[in-house]
């Protein structure tokens, strides 16, 4: 086994919308501890995890409340195959967007994997269950400064008003439209009511957005109207769940792009990111500047937040690991 070393190293972990069928299907078929993470998820949720990824039923999969504890899965058994493989005792920094702050809060042994299971299992419930089908929509922008974006949302949400005829402003926050990422200098997404997202998207591409792209979810994540969700994680979650970090690890918060490592502070955070934008460039920034970071793994599906470091900082190396030939890479990576 070689030892990673490198302590300038932090890990990323990818949230909802990096799922596709039979992702990870090489480590399983090569590594036992694929398996034997897919096997627990089974067994903790009652749920066939081998038949839900690497069947061909996409839109099951796609359901939250089975796409965050499937991220989850794969998430955690690659990191655990990096761990043999290679030693991760010196990486002590780490954060994932959304949903992946969980796997975070797992390698920082905050969180067993088992509670991770039925928390991410209950937090895709709520948040899908927070408002009827089809109410939200969500909207990456791409080519606009988060200042524009945010200017032409207060524009939109001057002429809506507050959230709507009948419904509850329980934040007493005006506006039916919210930036819910704030994922590089020139992407940040919107979430909020579907309606008036379109009409957002319209005003955004006369301002010159090179690209919107609408995300396959239905449901306003990442805004006020997910207090309902928030509320009842709080009320599910468990406080015996919940771990001081091991060996200090630092976690960066997506609510605020600053660290904590105490088990309080991971449960306040948890809760608050349901209703809170993802601030990804400052938990990128501030890993850099706080941590002298220059080296940023994401380990999970897909490659999203690998793209994303890049075009936040171009002096940080980021490299994902979500295949076996991506796996034997690292070592080139962790050697440099």
């Amino acid at each position: 086994m070689s030892e990673m070393k490198d302590i300038n190293t932090a890990f990323v972990f990818p949230g909802q919308g990096s799922q596709y069928i039979k992702m990870g299907k090489d480590f399983y078929d090569n590594f036992s501890e694929y398996k034997i993470f897919l096997e627990e998820a089974s067994d903790t949720l009652k749920l066939d995890m081998k038949k839900l990824i690497f069947g061909d039923d996409e839109n099951t999969l796609n359901l939250t409340e089975n796409t965050q504890p499937a991220i989850l899965t794969m998430s955690i058994a690659i990191l655990n195959i990096i761990k043999n493989e290679f030693g991760i005792n010196n990486i002590s920094v780490a954060s994932g967007h959304s949903l992946g702050e969980y796997s975070a809060n797992v390698f920082a042994g905050i969180i067993k994997f088992k509670n991770a299971l039925i928390i991410t299992r209950k937090r895709g419930e709520l948040m899908q269950n927070a408002c009827p089908v089809g109410f939200g929509k969500m909207a990456a922008v791409i080519g606009l400064s988060a200042e524009i974006i945010e200017d032409t949302v207060n524009e939109m949400n001057n002429k809506s008003g507050s959230f709507g005829d009948g419904e509850r402003n329980r934040n007493a926050l005006k506006g039916t439209v919210f930036i819910a990422n704030y994922n590089s200098p020139v992407q940040s997404v919107i979430s909020g009511k579907a309606e008036d997202i379109e009409k957002t998207c319209e005003l955004l591409k006369e301002k010159g957005a090179k690209k919107i792209v609408y995300l396959p979810v239905s449901a306003p994540f990442h805004t006020p109207y997910m207090e309902d969700a928030a509320i009842g994680l709080k009320n599910f979650m468990n406080p015996e769940w919940y771990n001081d970090s091991d060996d200090n690890i630092e976690i960066f918060s997506n609510v605020d792009g600053n660290s904590y490592s105490k088990k309080n502070d991971a449960m306040n955070h948890l809760i608050l990111q349901i209703t809170s934008p993802v601030r990804w460039i400052d938990c990128v920034v501030n890993i850099k500047k706080n941590k002298n970071i220059n080296k940023i793994i994401e380990v999970g599906p897909g490659n999203v937040l690998t793209g994303l470091v890049k075009r936040i900082d171009k002096e940080i190396l980021s490299y994902s690991v979500n295949s076996i030939e991506s796996l034997k890479g690292l070592k080139t990576i962790i050697s440099n």
